[in-house]
């Protein structure tokens, strides 16, 4: 292990003995700190059941999906696909409480779509979440397992992040209770293999969200994602570089230490909530293909029946500027090295069922002189559910 990776892990595991010990505490300081007469605790018991019990929240959704893929030197693509999610949340204790939610998924990190047509197949449904969020005091939370993504990410965008990735690990979280800033830094094992070779991603963000006016808000962010033991081993999952340059082994040949800056101004101009969004991102331990950035516009929202919402975004992702596998899996047949626009519209027919359109016109390959077009076309039906 070379002394980087040694200063790397060891805060690392002692930043999750130290959670598992605050956790411990969270959880049992009201039956260890001092003995209490066995009435006493039967009625703390009681008490904890109810709690979980009075604050139990359900929701999910489904969807409905027919895609149409035009890949230029590939024979076109239709399929008809759904989604599914049903997930669960409760208090255990006043500053504890615990998320689960089940999906389609067929294992792929950022996408749970399945596919219809296997012969009738039965379908299968994971884990996509199952995690602890610990109100530490105030504005401080420290979320543990299989969470959501807890970065901000600049009106929606899904320029390193796909909208269905949830990572594994620990994050603390911390907005000021009285002023406009927050910061957000974790730590998330990416891939095991033994270990003195895991990869992990080590990661920090902080910002400020400024409210202008009664309907303006300004948000700005900078973030650093760090991930470890890349070079010489396989992409994290299946295998697949999504774009990111690797050997003859398919093994990835750099490391990826990625800068990120974003913003986002959010207004309602004559009932229309609107955002602007930019992102420009740079991985620094290469000197070629390491930038990426995207701009974007939204207008409306689905809320109420008869509601719309518009939007457009730019991506322009170099090939080895983000981790090829975690970001948008739609964009450019979810590759780096892709440029181009993703156009959206949604309708309200009902409260709770929406109708959507997207159009993505992309560009992929030109980097490795294999540029070639990309376009999606995707419909969608999706009924929210609670």
């Amino acid at each position: 292990m070379c002394s980087l990776e040694r200063k790397l892990v060891r805060p690392v595991r002692s930043v999750v003995f130290l959670g598992a010990l605050l956790l411990s505490g969270a959880l049992y300081s009201q039956t260890v700190a001092e003995p209490e007469p066995e009435e006493q605790v039967e009625s703390e018991q009681a008490k904890v059941s109810s709690l979980w019990k009075a604050t139990l929240d359900w929701q999910g959704d489904f969807r409905l999906r027919y895609e149409a893929i035009d890949e230029q030197g590939e024979v076109d693509k239709s399929r008809f696909r759904f989604r599914g999610r049903f997930g669960i949340a409760s208090q255990l204790s006043e500053n504890l409480q615990f998320s689960m939610r089940i999906a389609t998924s067929d294992g792929d990190p950022v996408s749970t779509n399945i596919t219809f047509g296997d012969g009738f197949s039965t379908k299968k449904f994971a884990i996509d979440r199952a995690f602890f969020n610990w109100n530490v005091v105030g504005g401080l939370d420290v979320a543990f397992g299989k969470m959501s993504n807890p970065w901000f990410r600049a009106g929606g965008n899904s320029l390193l992040w796909d909208s269905d990735l949830n990572p594994e690990g620990i994050v603390a979280n911390w907005q000021s209770p009285s002023g406009p800033f927050f910061v957000n830094a974790g730590t998330y094992i990416v891939a095991e293999r033994s270990s003195t070779d895991n990869s992990w991603l080590h990661a920090a963000q902080g910002g400020v969200n400024f409210r202008l006016s009664e309907t303006s808000r300004l948000r700005i962010a900078s973030a650093f994602f760090a991930y470890t033991n890349t070079i010489g081993n396989q992409p994290f999952y299946k295998g697949r570089a999504k774009g990111n340059s690797v050997d003859a082994n398919g093994n990835f040949i750099y490391d990826y230490e990625i800068l990120e800056i974003s913003t986002e101004y959010g207004v309602i101009i004559k009932g229309w909530p609107t955002s602007v969004f930019g992102v420009w991102a740079r991985n620094t331990a290469v000197d070629v293909e390491d930038t990426a950035f995207a701009l974007g516009v939204r207008m409306g929202s689905t809320n109420v029946r008869g509601d719309a919402q518009f939007s457009y975004a730019w991506h322009d992702t170099g090939a080895d500027a983000v981790m090829g596998i975690f970001s948008d899996s739609d964009f450019g047949g979810g590759n780096t090295d892709s440029k181009g626009h993703i156009i959206k519209a949604k309708y309200a027919l009902r409260q709770k069922i929406v109708l959507a359109a997207t159009v993505i016109i992309s560009e992929v390959g030109e980097f490795r002189d294999n540029g070639h077009d990309y376009n999606r076309l995707q419909l969608d039906m999706e009924v929210l559910f609670r």
